[in-house]
């Protein structure tokens, strides 16, 4: 008589890699919204430091609640959204699914958009710092957005290949 209870399946290194880079995406991505991003200052009196989320409530705060909210919406709900997704699909996904494969191919292509967030920010910042008596300068948040934004790409990458059926 086996008294073994019944063993579980164990992840591939594939899948484990994949847990691993959406968690820590996720983490990058709620430290990156959060913490300090941008810092500009003028006439060496006045300085403000915004993190993204900061600079969006700052947008609402001004009646600029719609680009508030389109900002939000693409700067942080998408990216968190496709990284809960990615992480909902590898702990639910059995087998091959065509669909799904589909689905994480779209927002792959569509995820690229996240890195605009970090180029409008640069921009910002050359421009700024072409002005006289302004200059701007980038702190940690945007850095680890960045990253967030590549750990996401490449853990959803690895999830759309588990899910894309043998051919």
């Amino acid at each position: 008589m086996n008294t073994a209870s019944p063993s579980l399946p164990v992840p591939s290194p594939r899948n484990r890699l994949a847990n691993i880079l959406l968690w820590a995406a996720l983490g990058l991505m709620i430290a990156g919204v959060t913490l300090p991003a941008i810092s500009v200052s003028s006439f060496w009196i006045y300085e403000e430091t915004y993190s993204i989320l900061g600079g969006i409530i700052a947008m609402a705060e001004r009646g600029d609640v719609i680009l508030a909210g389109f900002v939000f919406a693409v700067s942080v709900m998408f990216p968190v959204g496709k990284i809960v997704l990615g992480l909902v699909a590898l702990k639910r996904m059995r087998q091959p699914d065509a669909k799904l494969a589909r689905l994480l191919g779209r927002l792959s292509a569509l995820s690229r958009w996240s890195m605009a967030d970090v180029l409008v920010l640069a921009l910002l910042v050359i421009i700024l710092n072409g002005q006289v008596l302004t200059t701007a300068d980038v702190h940690s948040g945007i850095a680890l957005f960045a990253l967030g934004v590549i750990a996401s790409a490449l853990g959803l990458a690895l999830v759309e290949r588990r899910a894309k059926p043998a051919v």
